[in-house]
């Protein structure tokens, strides 16, 4: 009969490994259905079947998600920063002068 002792076990480690594990599952899980779905769709480019394989873990957005951003990101810190009124007028003016091209 074998015995265990539970002094050798370290069972933090033990299930870190566990869990890392049922995530590989599931991903591979995930990939391979995606696999399969892509193989069987007629017209699949490689390029396709690769995006397919890619996006098969994402998860879709939903309407109660909040993107994290500001639209009105300045990225160039060092520039003078302008109004947001006056940025919005030049942003209007260039529409226009591209819409009358």
């Amino acid at each position: 009969m074998v015995t265990v002792d539970d002094s050798e076990i370290n069972f933090d480690t033990l299930s870190n490994n566990l869990e890392e594990s049922i995530e590989a599952d599931r991903v591979y899980n995930l990939q391979n259905a995606a696999k399969i779905r892509a193989v069987n769709q007629p017209g699949t480019s490689y390029e396709d079947f690769k995006n397919i394989v890619k996006g098969a873990t994402l998860k879709p957005i939903d309407k109660h998600d909040k993107l994290y951003c500001n639209p009105r990101h300045v990225w160039n810190p060092v520039a003078k920063k302008e109004d947001e009124g006056k940025v919005d007028k030049i942003l209007t003016s260039e529409r226009n002068r591209n819409a009358t091209k």
